[in-house]
């Protein structure tokens, strides 16, 4: 056993608050190439613990770690470098390591923006970190990407196994696993994404994803699973026959998984079926015209594509899944008749959930790239909401925020739509997800009021325009 002990992290959005949806499946990665390596390790998700920064403190004092992991993503950053200081106060012995999304971006930069910094990382580390940690430089490492994800291991989901993640949006899904198939995204041309090297699209091989979803179904008893990729091509051969092995195999755990509409077809959609499917995520974005253009959703016209979208909704419809739309409030010099526009246009069609995020300048994206150009950001705004400071709005930040709100309440409640809600529970019926249709039932008071009456849209404070 290697004398190094080593603490990674995936850090909360905000201190003592549950969320419960996706596992960190980057920081068990990790956790299980050092343990493989005979490292003594621990992973924390604190975004699921629900831990305030004292239990984190009791908690460094008794671990007695030599080394701190931690995942820093651009928007909540500040919380990541605030438990390396605290850390090294603690331990000035400790040495400080960050991976994730943000180094990625901005390079060696993060080293002037925390000072309790050792080691920072960009790329993707499990095939390095555990010579990084036992061959101790401090500094910037530029990695590349694992360009073949099966000698990647499976993670070792035993480091979180205590935690059920349970909950999507609000909604009850039962005690859930995540896994991934693929890396990157299969389009990459959206300018309001972020991207990177990590975009770059790589596959797992069909059998090792069918060996990890036996471990989660079997021996893990995992009750569903989420596809976290960022993108999946369903209507590839490579996807349909993942889907076919797992039928073929009995692998009959339900799942929830993201793509695009013109990446699934009839055949992958009765295979969806088939498999399993609950739920498939699709990125409506917008029904204007000019906001599709503008950020490059399809190689189609926009109206081409609004009408294929529209097709592949009824496929779902027919079959028993439960599609969500993803939209984005509040684009550059988006109007009001436009946010009318898509929402009319959801309230017509048959998605059955949306979930609305107010436009932001991502770093990385092509968007943020063109906002710095044209002196409408800094480079040192990451992760910028539009506002009408920035002659990209008439609207300040508040009120995008507040027709996002808007927007899901006028499609997702079952007030206002009484009809849609029923379609919902008698696709869940006819899933037969009883477990799901009773705990949503039994939670549906606390969903109105958290999800639909009184979602709370947060503006990251040092985010704010300043």
């Amino acid at each position: 056993m290697s004398s190094e002990s080593v603490l990674l992290i995936f850090p909360p959005n905000e201190w003592g608050r549950k969320e419960r949806f996706l596992q960190p499946l980057g920081v068990l990665i990790l956790g299980t190439e050092l343990r493989d390596v005979g490292i003594k390790t621990n992973v924390l998700d604190l975004s699921a613990e629900g831990w305030s920064l004292q239990k984190l403190k009791r908690f460094l004092t008794k671990g007695n770690f030599t080394h701190l992991g931690i995942t820093v993503n651009s928007p909540f950053r500040q919380i990541a470098y605030s438990i390396l200081r605290e850390a090294k106060e603690l331990n000035p012995n400790i040495i400080t390591l960050v991976g994730g999304s943000h180094p990625s971006f901005v390079g060696e930069k993060i080293l002037e923006e925390c000072d309790y910094i050792d080691i920072a990382i960009a790329g993707e580390a499990e095939q390095q970190i555990a010579e990084i940690i036992q061959n101790y430089k401090p500094g910037f490492y530029q990695l590349g990407v694992v360009e073949h994800l099966d000698k990647s291991p499976i993670p070792d989901r035993s480091f979180i196994r205590h935690i059920k993640y349970n909950s999507l949006s609000g909604f009850w899904i039962d005690d859930s696993a995540t896994i991934i198939w693929t890396r990157g995204c299969p389009w990459g041309k959206c300018t309001f994404c972020a991207h990177n090297l990590s975009m770059e699209y790589r596959k797992h091989s069909a059998e090792r994803i069918i060996e990890e979803i036996g471990i989660i179904q079997n021996e893990l008893n995992y009750k569903s699973l989420n596809i976290a990729d960022n993108c999946t091509a369903f209507n590839s051969k490579y996807v349909k026959d993942i889907l076919k092995r797992k039928i073929k195999e009995g692998l009959d755990i339900p799942f929830f998984a993201v793509s695009r509409a013109d990446l699934i077809d009839e055949e992958s959609i009765k295979l969806l079926r088939e498999a399993n499917c609950i739920s498939l995520e699709l990125g409506i974005e917008s029904a204007s015209c000019r906001l599709l253009d503008l950020y490059n959703k399809s190689n189609q016209k926009p109206t081409q594509w609004l009408k294929m979208l529209e097709k592949k909704i009824e496929m779902l419809d027919k079959n028993h899944i439960l599609s969500i739309g993803t939209l984005i409030v509040g684009g550059p010099l988006e109007t009001i008749e436009e946010m009318e526009l898509t929402t009319s246009y959801c309230k017509n069609s048959k998605i059955d959930l949306v979930i609305a995020f107010p436009f932001r300048y991502l770093v990385g994206s092509q968007l943020w790239g063109d906002a710095i150009k044209n002196g409408i950001i800094n480079e040192n705004q990451y992760y910028t909401f539009n506002d009408k400071k920035f002659s990209t709005t008439e609207f300040t930040t508040e009120e995008i925020f507040q027709f996002a709100k808007k927007v899901e309440n006028q499609i997702n409640s079952p007030f206002r739509n009484p009809s849609r809600w029923k379609r919902i529970f008698r696709k869940i019926i006819k899933q037969k997800k009883w477990q799901m249709l009773f705990n949503n039932i039994i939670a549906l008071p606390n969903i109105l009021y958290k999800g639909l009456l009184n979602k709370p849209f947060e503006i990251m404070p040092e985010e704010k325009h300043n």
